[in-house]
């Protein structure tokens, strides 16, 4: 009986382990270097909660306010370190 309530608790202590890279990394820089790789798809909400819970790369968001009307609407773009992560992105925003 023991083991299996020892494995029930590990089972619930994975489910609440901690990202190291989440907690101890910025994931999100200020300025896009220019290696960074620009998502043609625009960046709302929804989208960033997504790249902040399913991808581990850097990534910069910018606005660009010559568009107003997409500047309401979104948050901007947002650049990527790594090439796949732009690429799974816009698979599935656009």
């Amino acid at each position: 009986m023991g083991k299996v309530q020892d494995v029930r608790c590990i089972n619930q202590m994975i489910d609440y382990e901690i990202d190291p890279i989440v907690w101890f990394s910025n994931r999100e820089i200020e300025y896009p270097p220019p290696h960074f790789v620009i998502a043609t798809t625009l960046l709302t909400e929804d989208s960033k909660q997504w790249v902040l819970n399913k991808l581990r790369g850097r990534f910069s968001v910018t606005t660009n306010t010559s568009d107003m009307f997409a500047f309401i609407a979104s948050l901007g773009n947002i650049y990527f370190e790594d090439p796949s992560e732009a690429t799974l992105f816009e698979l599935r925003w656009s």
